[in-house]
């Protein structure tokens, strides 16, 4: 007697690869996936409007995302994937070439907490590329993040946290300049900002800048002892 056991298990979630290049946001908008933020500007220093397209896949899936550090995914969420692609413009200004696509930095619409989608501007100011992010509860955090295309790679410059108590005001921020390594940090009160506040500088200590390819998302280097970004 011959007995053949079939097990069906759920088939695990494939990011698609973006189209290298189109000379339209519609051409280059993926198949199931639609287009939630697009911002236009000079990322590369020619003169040319370049472009930055966060997509949003159609798709629910189980998500399990990266914390602490960029191999230890230990966070499960329910969530629609979303993707981060570049492009640079031809100079004829013709047609838009992929520069990188990122699969993992873009938080999720339920990473935000109770503050719900986290996800709250992207800009192209300064040749730079400004993402930035908000969640909470009762304590809130607003992280914002600047990258660069520099060498030929997308290079993490400079970076803001602020964890606050929406009650009282209690908060402490930290901005990060990493082209000159250092950390200025305030402590003390939102609505005391200027007055009583604790403000200190010190040296950053890290090998090298940050890349996509090596900070792979928010919340996921800490950089200092139980101090993450």
């Amino acid at each position: 007697m011959l007995s053949v056991q079939i097990s069906f298990a759920q088939k695990s979630f494939i990011f698609p690869k973006v189209k290298q290049q189109g000379s339209s946001i519609a051409q280059l908008t993926l198949n199931n996936w639609k287009v939630i933020e697009m911002v236009q500007g000079d990322l590369n220093n020619d003169q040319t409007e370049d472009l930055a397209l966060i997509f949003e896949s159609n798709q629910t899936i189980d998500e399990t995302r990266t914390y602490g550090d960029n191999n230890s995914e230990i966070i499960k969420e329910t969530q629609k994937p979303r993707i981060l692609a570049i492009y640079f413009k031809d100079k004829n200004g013709s047609a838009y070439h992929l520069s990188t696509q990122n699969n993992d930095f873009i938080l999720r619409s339920e990473e935000g907490g109770k503050l719900g989608d986290p996800l709250q501007q992207v800009e192209i100011k300064d040749q730079q590329l400004f993402l930035r992010f908000r969640g909470g509860s009762e304590w809130r955090w607003e992280l914002g993040y600047t990258f660069k295309f520099q060498n030929k790679d997308w290079f993490l410059t400079n970076a803001i946290n602020l964890y606050f108590n929406q009650n009282t005001g209690d908060m402490t921020e930290r901005i990060y300049d990493f082209t000159s390594r250092q950390l200025f940090t305030t402590v003390g009160n939102l609505h005391r900002r200027d007055i009583a506040n604790q403000k200190t500088s010190e040296v950053l200590f890290f090998s090298q800048l940050r890349t996509f390819k090596t900070f792979k998302k928010p919340w996921a280097w800490e950089i200092m002892p139980n101090v993450y970004l």
